[in-house]
Formats: structure tokens, C-alpha cells, sequence
């Protein structure tokens, strides 16, 4: 759906346009940007986020920090947020090897007591979420050329123009239709009809709904070693489950 179609669809859900009507230079301009600030407060939310990218990048020896956004030492667009990260060993370049990395907190970072060691695979990735460029802490310094694969966020489109025709999965077109004419009621108070707006406003919620709904994250489950295993133990010293499996203390 192009952009001003787009627009005066939800024009004509709150009766600021007539059918046939079209909003005026001034109005789609306005309504334009309004549409766009609410893709990009979209692309914060996980639950509207129709899919992860999967976007791979080469590290160097002997370096750590990387810049992550356009310009950056990884030159792509900025993603709200990484879900995972591996590393890709190129040991055998036909068969490369995935390896899922953590995904350090500021907690976990702190915790690192020496944080430029060396070592061939790094073991975690630390992200300070800057802005406008990421800056991303490889743990410890991979010491020959490897990869990084990064799960990221995958920003809505936003429209470049009131003639951008942008297509979305099903379900989007009637959320940003009925959300953007609830936006709109704000942008122009006293410019819609009431008894209509009542009428938009819940469809917008439901909308809305219907696609967080799609996009809900398989919940991943995991039990805890010391539950699988009666012979197990926890170790308070050393936060880690003893014995299981034929082990002796």
C-alpha cells in the first residue's frame, strides 16, 4: 500500500475526508510523519517484530571493540535490539562451524577481571547499546579471522515518500490503518468525527492484537541439570551442579 493511500484510508475511518476525498499537501505531510514515528516505536517491540535477521560479519585478529551500525566497523543499519550471537569458525571454510556465544550484561561485563586476553574462538560478545553505532566487546580476543553471526531485530519500513508502496506481512496493513487514525485524532484535535472515533479506537487495539499474537516467540524450555538427575548436587561455592551421571564426589 503506497503511502497516501495509506493516509487517507485512516482519514476516512475518524470522517476527516469524505470518500473520494484526498487530504491536502500540508495534512499528508503531517500524517506522514506521524506514520513513521509510529513504525519506528513498532520496531521497539518484539511482539510487532515480524522476524529476526541473521546478519554475519567478519572479526579481525587481535581486535575487540566494533562499531555496529551504518558506518561502522559492521556497516549496517542500527538494530533496536540483538537477540543472539555465534561465532562462525572458518577452520574448515566448506563446512563453517556455528557456535552460539553469550550475550554479556553490564553485570556479566564487570565480572570479567581480565578482559583483554587472547584466544582463537571468543566465548561471549558485551553490547553497550550505544547510539547511534553499538559498540560490541568480543571475549577474549579472537586471535585469528573468525565470523560473527548476530539475530537482530528487524526494523518495519518505514515510507520514504507519500508515493512509497510498501508491503508487510498479513495483519499489518489493518493494525498501521486503524493505529494511524488513532494517531491522527491527536495530530488534528476537533478534525474527526467522535461518534467514528469510538468506533476506530477499539478496532485499533484488536488490530494490533491480531499481530503481536503472529508474532508470539516460541517459549524455549530448559530444565535445570540438578532436576534431571537425583544424584546431582548444588554447589553453593561454585554455583554449579556436582555429580550426576556415574560422577563421584
Amino acid at each position: 500500500m503506497r503511502a497516501l493511500d495509506l493516509i487517507s484510508s485512516s482519514m476516512r475511518l475518524i470522517g476527516s475526508l469524505a470518500s473520494g476525498e484526498v487530504p491536502t499537501s500540508a495534512e499528508a505531510s503531517d500524517a506522514l510523519t506521524v506514520l513513521n514515528q509510529m513504525l519506528d516505536s513498532w520496531a521497539a517491540d518484539r511482539l510487532i517484530v515480524f522476524t529476526i535477521t541473521i546478519q554475519e560479519f567478519a572479526l579481525t585478529p587481535s581486535q575487540q571493540v566494533y562499531t555496529y551500525g551504518v558506518g561502522g566497523n559492521f556497516n549496517a543499519p542500527r538494530p533496536a535490539r540483538i537477540d543472539r550471537a555465534s561465532i562462525v569458525s572458518l577452520t574448515n571454510p566448506s563446512q563453517p562451524l556455528e557456535l552460539p556465544i553469550d550475550y554479556y550484561t553490564n553485570w556479566d561485563w564487570q565480572q570479567v577481571p581480565v578482559k583483554n586476553i587472547q584466544t582463537t574462538l571468543p566465548q561471549a560478545v558485551y553490547d553497550d547499546q550505544g547510539y547511534p553505532l553499538r559498540n560490541l566487546s568480543f571475549w577474549p580476543i579472537p586471535t585469528v579471522v573468525v565470523n560473527t553471526r548476530l539475530y537482530v531485530w528487524t526494523a518495519l519500513s518505514s515510507f520514504a515518500s507519500l508515493t512509497t508502496d510498501n508491503s508487510y506481512p498479513p495483519g499489518y496493513i489493518e493494525a498501521l490503518r486503524y493505529n494511524l487514525a488513532v494517531r491522527l485524532m491527536a495530530e488534528m484535535p476537533g478534525g474527526f468525527d467522535p461518534v467514528m472515533a469510538q468506533t476506530t479506537a477499539p478496532l485499533a487495539i484488536e488490530s494490533l492484537a491480531r499481530v503481536k499474537s503472529m508474532n508470539l516467540p516460541l517459549i524455549e524450555a530448559f530444565c535445570d541439570a540438578a532436576l534431571n538427575d537425583k544424584s546431582v548436587r548444588y554447589n553453593y561455592y561454585s554455583d554449579t551442579p556436582v555429580g550426576g551421571q556415574g560422577s563421584r564426589w
